[in-house]
This record gives structure tokens, sequence and C-alpha cells, in this order.
């Protein structure tokens, strides 16, 4: 698979962040391009502007590339609105319109620049009336009047609502980031529902599983994913979570790492076949479902 192109440098770290999450998705599901734009509402075109930084992505686009890798879309979401929120170069303005591919148009660019344009005249100076009147104030003194408790007003209600913006920005980013915080109750805080970080595959680290039951369903305090379609080659938050179930159900796969190899695939069709399920050793809603009990 041929090197990424370097990113642009306005981007800034959260956008690259985005960026490079992305391609690693793209290099994980092994799709061309051209195969990449088959199996989402998206062109080809579309992608090559996004994983080279040319544009942000919409959030639909996000999903479906998580959905194919089998990552989190939560999580992905949660980095794209991060990035959205700081991205400098063109931004996508909504959803591709149904059955066109998902193309959005290029914005134009200036045949020209424009002429700047010049300075407004100075207004003519108005005639002072004789007499003492027309000295300037500052040399007789006279007061400046409420002009400075204006100016501190103004002060104080454009420093009120930085902070206004600044804490509902805080706000969604606890939502959304922290695992088990947000709109839950008490029993989901104690409840650990994902791990906080973005996770990255290392050959030589392991995981411990926090086995526990929350309204009805086994948990293992990685993921709470109950649809990731997972396969050989995905490396996610949510393989370990599998994994972690199916060595608690006895199914052994020797190692939990986090990578979908040989020894996970087998150990997930025999719990396919124990099931009744399909035996395809690809994890789905339905193997979730039965692995969950």
């Amino acid at each position: 698979m041929a090197p990424w192109k370097a990113l642009p440098e306005h981007l800034d770290p959260q956008a690259g962040r985005l960026v490079d999450r992305l391609r690693r998705l793209k290099d994980a599901t092994g799709l061309s391009f051209t195969a990449l734009a088959t199996r989402t509402s998206y062109s080809r075109s579309s992608w090559e502007r996004y994983l080279n930084g040319r544009k942000l992505p919409p959030a639909d686009a996000v999903t479906e590339l998580a959905a194919l890798a089998g990552a989190d879309p939560d999580r992905m979401l949660t980095l794209h609105t991060l990035a959205a929120q700081t991205w400098t170069g063109p931004q996508t303005k909504g959803p591709a319109v149904p059955g066109t591919s998902g193309a959005e148009p290029e914005p134009a660019e200036p045949a020209f620049e424009p002429a700047p344009e010049a300075a407004p005249a100075p207004a003519p100076a108005q005639a002072e009336p004789d007499g003492p009147a027309s000295v300037p104030s500052v040399l007789i003194g006279k007061p400046d009047g409420p002009a400075k408790p204006a100016r501190a007003r103004r002060t104080v209600l454009a420093v009120g609502g930085a902070l206004v913006v600044v804490a509902a920005v805080l706000a969604v980013v606890v939502t959304l980031v922290l695992p088990g915080r947000g709109s839950a109750g008490t029993g989901e805080e104690e409840h650990r529902r994902t791990a906080a970080e973005e996770f990255a595959f290392k050959p030589d680290r392991t995981y411990d599983c926090d086995i526990h039951r929350f309204e009805g369903r086994l948990y293992a305090g990685h993921s709470d994913t109950q649809d990731a379609l997972l396969q050989q080659i995905s490396t996610t938050w949510g393989v370990v979570e599998a994994q972690c179930l199916l060595e608690h159900r006895g199914y052994r796969i020797g190692g939990i790492d986090g990578a979908y190899g040989p020894a996970t695939e087998r150990a997930v069709k025999r719990l396919q076949d124990a099931e009744g399920l399909v035996v395809d050793g690809i994890m789905g809603p339905h193997t979730w479902e039965a692995l969950r009990r």
C-alpha cells in the first residue's frame, strides 16, 4: 500500500488527529479509494479530499468508515466534533444527497485578486462656534462623562460571553469523551463502559478484563458496542472486549491483545456453532448478543 502524503501544514493537532485516524481505518479495511466509494455514500474524489486533509469530512462519512473498519463510531464522532471546532480549511456543508455518490462541489477559485477598497474619506471638520466653547475640553478640564463606565460594561459583557462559550464547549467534551458520564445515572457511573484512550495496537501488550453485568448484559470494561463488525485485521477496543468475553465463556484465544487474529476467529466460530448462529467467524449483532448474555 502506497504511503500517505504529508498532511497540510494549516491543519491543527485536533484536525490532524482525525485525518490520521481515518487513514488508519481505511488501511485496516484494505479497500482502495474506488472500492471505498462503492461501499459508502461518498465518491472516490471526496474520500481523497477527506483523507488528504483538504476538506473536513461530514459526520456521516466518518460513521460509515468506522463501521467498515469495525471501529467505535461514537469515539470517531467525538474526534470529528473536536476537529470541526478548529478546522481552518474548507468545510463540508452537509451530508451527501442520496443518489449522488456523495460528491461535493469544490469551492470556486477567484480568477483575480479583487482590488482593495478605497479608504473612506475623512469627514469634514465641523466648524466650532466662537467663544470659550471652542476650546478643547482637555485644556479646560472638561470631564469625559459616562464613556469609561460604558466601556467597562462592554468589557464585562464580552468576558462573560466568552466564559459561557467555553463552558458550553467543555460540557460537550465531557459528555462525549469521558466514559460513564453525561446523562447517565448513578448506575451508569459505576459501570465502566469504555476505555478512556484511543486504541493503539502494540504486539507485546495485553489487557485485563473487568467482567461484570449491567442491565442484564455481560461487559468487560473496554467497549459497550452491541453491533460492531469485527473480523481478521481488526484492531480496536471492541476486539479487546470480545476477547475478554470469549475467554470468560471458556473459548480460549491465548491472550487479550486487541488484534482479531486466527485464534480469535476460531473462538468466535466455536461460539457461533454452540449458539446455532451462522458460523462465519465474524463478530456482528447476533454474535454480540450471544456473547453478552
